[in-house]
């Protein structure tokens, strides 16, 4: 397997928060990394772009914390559930942020370059072949030249779905029953926006999440199952035009907000199914390694975390403390004890905010904040949980 571009300790596919998070935990740990992107920043992405209160400690520890609020990072501290006739609102238990993917992605990659990763960025990853001792990373760049790649370790961030999972034959790729689809357009903010708030608005079989990010612009991001979108004309403008007809509440949200992107931005399935933590020995990452419902609004921290948790384990077997498999084995148990709970308890939650009319329901008897606070709780890591991450990692110097 001859390499053309470098011999790497870890190369990293995909440089969104988990894929550049890990980059820069492992450069700062002197590790040769590769970090590969097939898109050139900054780059736009799907997302709801709400970054967890449970990933802050995290960019403190990476050194972005104090860039992320210089780049105007909104400060959002309550949800609001907005169903078809009632609300219900609740305060977070700190405050979140809101930024953009654009805004994080970069900064988070740039970190991960400054600190010693070689970026690999605007390259198409085509295959990756692997032997006892390392893997080959073949690709190309947007002119065309090809880049071969050697590693001791590779690890997949390439988010919810990639030409990759298609080659290692994950099985979650040919899973049509819990297929959606989700689109995202950026607003421009008015006076009547309540920009420490995110909403989150029901619909049959989907919802959409509402905050604010930097700019003076909100995001409206939704998420809809792929049976709903059946037959559908005029691309996702006609179908946000047949909310807007089914549903007084988002018809005065969209009524009231000016674009300010030309097009809508949608993404590839998403797939609510069973994800492995290590693929063929891929370190799996983020998206890559399961997947959250987007109304949790965690994705974002969630990979952050799963990047300080693979780092601890990629740095003890990279340092030679233990073998490849039990290297596996660590962080297989690693992110089920961080991640399988939360991930189960986003389902239920999304199964109830894509039925309007259950929700409707269920929303008078909320009468307490309690129940809000309880759920938030059910889908964030607790302070002792990001306690232990930050420990294991100092730890595993």
């Amino acid at each position: 397997m001859e390499v053309e571009d470098g011999l790497f300790d870890v190369a990293v596919i995909g440089a969104g928060p988990a894929g550049s998070t890990l980059s820069a935990l492992l450069a700062a740990r002197s590790f040769r990394v590769a970090l590969l992107d097939r898109d050139v920043f900054p780059r736009d992405k799907l997302c709801g772009e709400f970054l967890s209160y449970d990933a802050l400690p995290l960019l403190e520890a990476l050194g972005v914390r104090s860039t992320l609020e210089e780049a105007g990072a909104t400060r959002i501290s309550t949800c609001r559930v907005v169903g078809s006739r009632r609300t219900y609102s609740f305060p977070l238990p700190a405050e979140a942020r809101g930024i953009s993917r654009m805004a994080l992605d970069a900064m988070l990659a740039g970190r991960a370059i400054g600190l010693g990763a070689v970026s690999f960025e605007g390259t198409t990853v085509e295959s990756i072949e692997s032997d006892s001792e390392r893997s080959v990373i073949r690709g190309k760049r947007r002119d065309g030249s090809p880049v071969n790649i050697s590693a001791r370790v590779v690890a997949g961030a390439w988010g919810r779905w990639g030409r990759i999972d298609r080659q290692l034959g994950r099985a979650f790729v040919e899973d049509h029953q819990h297929r959606h689809f989700g689109f995202k357009r950026h607003y421009l903010a008015t006076d009547r926006d309540d920009r420490s708030t995110i909403d989150l608005y029901a619909f049959g079989d989907g919802y959409l999440g509402v905050s604010a990010i930097e700019n003076n612009r909100i995001n409206i991001c939704g998420l809809v199952h792929a049976s709903r979108l059946e037959g559908n004309k005029g691309g996702w403008s006609g179908f946000v035009s047949r909310l807007i007809e089914d549903s007084q509440p988002l018809a005065a949200l969209f009524q009231n907000h000016q674009p300010a992107q030309e097009e809508f931005l949608s993404s590839e399935p998403v797939i609510f199914a069973a994800k492995s933590a290590v693929e063929r020995g891929i370190v799996m990452v983020g998206d890559a390694s399961g997947l959250v419902d987007p109304l949790a609004g965690n994705g974002m921290a969630m990979g952050i975390q799963s990047a300080f948790s693979a780092a601890t384990s990629l740095t003890g077997y990279l340092r030679g403390r233990f073998d490849r498999r039990s290297m596996e084995a660590e962080y297989e148990r690693a992110f089920f004890d961080l991640f399988a709970s939360r991930i189960r308890w986003s389902r239920r939650i999304a199964r109830l905010l894509s039925r309007p009319r259950l929700l409707d329901r269920g929303l008078p008897l909320a009468r307490s904040e309690g129940i809000g606070k309880f759920l938030v709780a059910r889908t964030r890591a607790s302070s002792a949980m990001v306690a232990r991450l930050l420990q294991a990692w100092e730890s595993a110097v």
